[in-house]
């Protein structure tokens, strides 16, 4: 079985690595009292599943349908195109619902309180209990049975998000889930992979640059539920063993509550982007979702610290950071000095 050639805009994916999703110590988490709540919104959304990603993904067959995807010249602009094996395929959020057995509608439409559009403020004041007045929800604002719920979100389902404020398509989600109304997780993974095709692909943003080639664990699962590799059993496999375990999830919480948030530059969701010469385009059109989770691409570099020239004289005690937050840290610093080069 041989790739398929690129179509025309789609040549930048071979330069982007895969994104990397959670594997949680499902077992172990459902043990911590703190997260009982957490648990059974999980349950009652269909999603506890989604903690646990299958071990491997089928490379060849991401990269092509990463390759090929397309929306252009589309009839419905919530349909993919994509070819894959010389097939062509369409895929829709219906079919990942299928293939990951979530209701694509609820069974009882009493299980759930009827929603009504409402304004991002809106949504972050309910969620937040009061205490937030921005069209955005900060970390620390959210309920404490959504922390776990948002790490699930973030990591697995939508990759695309700042590290401190949520917005968009993320808050509804995360205000859906807590106040009873109906969401499906197959709506916010297909949202996931046509804001890539758009802010990718189409608009071919220098911004998006930092963008991986999202959930491959999981959209090999939805593939080849719909057919694709047409023998799996002879596909090539890239297996995925890290286990994201209660201690890396108490390193990463206690170290978020020490520092609960970092500066983000308040901006538009929609601006319009100046002209500027192709060979140079650098949009200022920002990505309304933020960038990618901090959590490491599956063929990222290691990152070396270089020693220090002379040993430090502070008297504070020194803290161990996990490689993890390292890395998350770093994603922000590079977030933050984009952002001031292009409000420069």
């Amino acid at each position: 079985m041989v790739a398929q050639p690129p179509i025309e805009g789609n040549l930048d994916c071979w330069a982007r690595p895969f994104h990397s999703e959670l594997c949680f110590d499902i077992a172990t988490f459902r043990l911590q009292s703190e997260l009982v709540d957490s648990f059974h919104l999980l349950h009652r959304y269909r999603m506890e599943h989604l903690l646990t990603p299958r071990d491997f993904f089928y490379p060849r067959v991401a990269m092509d349908l990463y390759q090929s995807m397309t929306t252009n010249q589309v009839r419905d602009p919530t349909l993919i195109h994509f070819t894959i094996d010389g097939r062509h395929g369409i895929l829709e959020a219906r079919h990942i619902a299928e293939a990951l057995h979530i209701p694509y509608e609820p069974a009882r439409l009493k299980d759930y309180r009827v929603w009504t559009h409402l304004a991002q403020l809106e949504m972050a004041h309910i969620l937040s209990r009061g205490t937030s007045t921005n069209p955005y929800l900060l970390r620390k604002e959210l309920p404490p049975s959504m922390f776990f719920i948002d790490a699930l979100l973030r990591h697995n389902i939508y990759p695309l998000q700042h590290w401190v404020q949520k917005r968009g398509v993320l808050l509804e989600a995360l205000f859906k889930i807590s106040e009873g109304y109906f969401f499906g997780p197959h709506h916010l993974i297909m949202a996931a992979l046509l804001y890539f095709e758009e802010k990718v692909h189409r608009k071919k943003l220098l911004r998006a640059d930092a963008i991986p080639l999202l959930f491959p664990r999981l959209l090999c699962q939805i593939l080849e539920h719909l057919g694709y590799p047409s023998d799996p059993q002879l596909e090539r496999r890239r297996i995925c063993q890290e286990v994201f375990t209660l201690d890396k999830w108490t390193n990463m919480t206690a170290y978020r509550v020490e520092h609960p948030e970092l500066p983000q530059p308040q901006q538009p969701e929609d601006p319009q982007p100046a002209e500027i010469p192709a060979a140079r385009r650098a949009s200022t059109e920002p990505i309304p979702e933020g960038i990618p989770t901090a959590f490491p691409a599956t063929h990222s570099t290691p990152l070396v610290i270089p020693a220090a020239s002379k040993p430090s004289t502070s008297t504070e005690p020194e803290m161990a950071i996990p490689l993890s937050e390292y890395r998350d840290l770093c994603h922000i610093l590079q977030t933050l000095t984009m952002t001031q080069s292009s409000l420069a």
